[in-house]
């Protein structure tokens, strides 16, 4: 046994892991990150979805396939997963993180997304992540950027190329909350960009945030990559808005 391994488990001891959805004490050999109570209330989102971008039919006996928006006009980017809906004790979860700058709650939460494994996403088909951007603005106000942190785990588990500044916010925009979708397009466009065109130019990117609502910042990131010679983009969240 490794001392890593003789420290962590004197600080389970001392410090016990606790579920992340009601801070109850986890049975080590069967709960991870949510007690049983708390991971009933997650609804997971890998079946019954659009292909392209991910978004849940629920209650739809149909299986997996095309939405209207995809079969109207693709996204930029060509796959987009997302682990869990933002909801219930994930919702409260990436709150406490993102909004009470519990950096505590966001590595969970990053190991939780990392180790989580999408049924139609091969990680070994990308060489790059990229983390949505903040405008300097926001990241002097909260202090970190949570997709980051989010990057950081898929960095370390997946043994993927991680780069915090390939993308830029070049823009610092109104709010997205309360916007709809046109509005949400409108006020994202042309506010980022790419900072060295040639460390992009025929790479399959993983582009990460931590939750995907109506897609219009994701797509305004994946259609800047792509203009800079990106070859393929894979969107992954963690949570989704149903």
């Amino acid at each position: 046994m490794s001392w890593q391994s003789v420290f962590e488990n004197i600080a389970d001891v001392i410090y016990p892991p606790a579920c992340l959805g009601c801070s109850n004490i986890l049975q080590p050999e069967k709960e991870k990150y949510f007690c049983g109570n708390c991971h009933q209330q997650i609804k997971y989102l890998n079946e019954n979805i659009c292909p392209v971008c991910g978004i849940a039919f629920l209650d739809s006996p149909a299986g997996n396939h095309l939405c209207g928006h995809c079969l109207e006009q693709r996204p930029y980017f060509s796959i987009s997963r997302a682990v869990a809906a933002y909801e219930k004790v994930i919702l409260e979860a990436i709150r406490k993180f993102k909004y009470g700058r519990d950096l505590s709650v966001g590595s969970i939460l990053a190991s939780f997304m990392a180790d989580f494994q999408f049924p139609d996403f091969d990680y070994r088909n990308y060489s790059l992540i990229v983390p949505v951007p903040l405008h300097i603005k926001k990241l002097r106000q909260r202090g970190f950027n949570q997709s980051v942190i989010l990057a950081q785990a898929l960095k370390k588990k997946w043994q993927i190329p991680l780069n915090y500044f390939l993308l830029k916010r070049t823009k610092s925009t109104l709010t997205q909350t309360g916007l709809h979708k046109k509005e949400r397009e409108k006020n994202i466009k042309g506010a980022f960009e790419v900072t060295r065109a040639k460390d992009v130019q025929d790479k399959n990117i993983i582009l990460l945030d931590d939750v995907y609502t109506t897609g219009a910042t994701l797509n305004e990131c994946a259609k800047t990559l792509r203009k800079a010679g990106a070859k393929d983009i894979a969107v992954l969240t963690l949570a989704r808005v149903l």
